[in-house]
């Protein structure tokens, strides 16, 4: 049974948004979670834990980034969480370094 024609969108440009929204934020957002993982635990751990949960995490974040309505609802989310976790990133990095 098709999808109910009402519910689609009809403008390519929407649907290269969500693709590319799900595609590079999803991957973006897996990548940052695992380096901030990095930062605490061993990096050998992380690397085998990346092999397998990062595919499954972006997957899933791909898929949610067709969840809401407008295209730019969701890239604004995907972003503005990667800028938050490469903050961290940062942050951590720097107290890290410091630290040690």
């Amino acid at each position: 049974m098709p999808a109910n024609s009402k519910y689609l969108t009809s403008s390519p440009v929407q649907r290269a948004i969500r693709l590319l929204t799900g595609f590079v934020g999803g991957y973006l957002v897996t990548t940052l979670l695992h380096l901030i993982a990095a930062a605490y635990i061993s990096k050998s751990v992380i690397l085998i834990t990346f092999t397998f949960s990062g595919f499954i995490i972006w997957a899933v974040l791909f898929i949610v980034a067709y969840i809401p309505k407008k295209a730019w609802q969701a890239s604004l989310t995907y972003f503005g969480v990667t800028g938050v976790l490469a903050l961290i990133l940062f942050f951590t990095n720097t107290y890290n370094s410091v630290v040690s």
